[in-house]
């Protein structure tokens, strides 16, 4: 386990410390509108492939055919047929995506990113395998990669064209090399077209709660992205975008580390029967909270001084939306363990629950934020939304008799400690902003 989480905070953070390089790059090179185009063209290809999602990777990893080549091969059939489907999908929403958002721009974008999802449903089972076994060194170098090539591609791209296509161009690459490649992993079989009735009734069982919760986490999660550019136009969409992109990456390393190594260790431990199953649980919980809490507390608290002193002013704004993610992230930290434990038990209706919760909360609380407080209640209503999934994941790790209150308060109190860190910094940092110094230098 402390290998796999190795090599998932390298890899993925990694890839994160790439983004944010290009992302400094490209707010230069382009204007915030082209960064609210794009990432409402990627939001609207991320709702299409989590309304249809089917958990073959989780589905691979917990179950007991996971590896069988014919179980294998019956989950690579419907990826393929899969990715085809979603991809046609997009294309027929193209047109009404930019009438909707009065964008036509939009159009040609979600056309062009309907080829990402064509690829990313040929890339070999392996992926899933490697997971299952935790040889997770092949899996982030390999991701690594994709980002080692898609992203100097779209900095290139931009430099050139000066377009918000090129924020598309970089990813649909990217992703066919990461397909092509994946067939070539270490693993003992090599995929091909099979059908196994069992293997589909198996997949089909484990995914009918999963593919209600991965549309109830698109609409929820994403709620923010449907609603900025509708509510507030495309150049605060940009700057919205600017610190979600930051925020999340915040969030997403441990929760990689959540997903690809907890829940395969949490899974084995449930297939053992496992009779100090809570305290084991809470001894993983306390390395990764240490972590989790840590990083997001310190960035709520110093967060702001980050975009102030690496974007220009047009992006002054993202400076204190940055800091109120970082707080959101950190609920999400706090509740997923909770989930990835009920999922390794195969009781998937949870994360339903959980993202039905979400979503509830959502469609309520942040047109009630925006009607009072504006841009700043709407990003309160963002936060609340996110603390309300306590109440779909407590209640059945109380009833299994896992959930420890006096616990789960440790990681309140690192979260506080490591936010009044992160204020106390600030205190000291000094008002600069590193751009315009380099600028004034050269």
């Amino acid at each position: 386990m402390l290998r796999g989480s190795f090599f998932e905070m390298a890899g993925y953070g990694g890839q994160q410390v790439l983004r944010l390089g290009s992302n400094l790059i490209l707010t230069r090179l382009l204007f915030p509108a082209a960064f609210g185009l794009a990432s409402t063209a990627m939001t609207l290809m991320m709702g299409v492939v989590m309304i249809s999602d089917l958990a073959l990777c989780p589905c691979v990893v917990q179950s007991k055919r996971g590896d069988d080549p014919r179980f294998l091969n019956t989950a690579f059939t419907i990826q393929v047929v899969r990715g085809f489907g979603l991809a046609l999908v997009m294309l027929l929403l193209a047109k009404p995506a930019g009438w909707i958002y009065r964008t036509p721009g939009l159009t040609p974008l979600v056309a062009l990113g309907s080829l990402q999802l064509v690829f990313n449903g040929l890339h070999s089972t392996s992926i899933f395998t490697l997971r299952r076994e935790l040889r997770l060194g092949w899996v982030n170098g390999l991701e690594f990669a994709q980002s080692a090539i898609a992203i100097p591609l779209t900095v290139v791209l931009a430099w050139i064209y000066r377009s918000p296509w090129t924020l598309i161009t970089g990813g649909v690459v990217g992703s066919a090399c990461f397909a092509l490649a994946s067939h070539f992993l270490p693993v003992p079989y090599r995929n091909r077209f099979q059908w196994d009735k069992e293997a589909a009734h198996e997949i089909r069982q484990f995914s009918r709660w999963v593919l209600g919760s991965s549309t109830a986490t698109f609409l929820g999660g994403q709620s923010d992205r449907i609603l900025l550019p509708r509510l507030l136009g495309m150049a605060w969409m940009g700057i919205y975008n600017v610190a979600a992109n930051l925020g999340d990456a915040a969030s997403a390393v441990v929760g990689r580390v959540i997903s690809g190594v907890l829940y395969p260790v949490l899974s084995e431990a449930t297939r053992a029967e496992r009779p100090d199953f809570a305290d084991f649980y809470y001894r993983l919980r306390l390395r990764l909270d240490i972590v989790s809490m840590s990083i997001t507390g310190f960035l709520s608290g110093v967060g702001g001084w980050i975009i102030l002193a690496c974007w220009d002013e047009r992006y002054a704004e993202a400076a204190w939306i940055f800091q109120l993610l970082c707080v959101r992230a950190a609920f999400w930290l706090w509740v997923s363990p909770g989930e990835a434990l009920l999922l390794s038990a195969g009781r998937t209706r949870y994360g339903f629950y959980r993202s039905g919760t979400r979503l509830a909360a959502a469609v309520v609380l942040m047109p009630l934020g925006y009607h009072f407080g504006g841009v700043h209640g709407l990003m309160a209503g963002i936060v609340a939304t996110e603390a309300t999934t306590l109440i779909a994941i407590w209640p059945k790790l109380r009833a299994m008799k896992v959930l420890r209150i006096r616990r789960e308060l440790i990681a309140v109190g690192i979260f506080a400690v490591a936010c009044l860190a992160g204020l106390a910094v600030r205190r000291v940092l000094p008002a600069v902003n590193l751009r315009a110094l380099y600028h004034r230098w050269a």
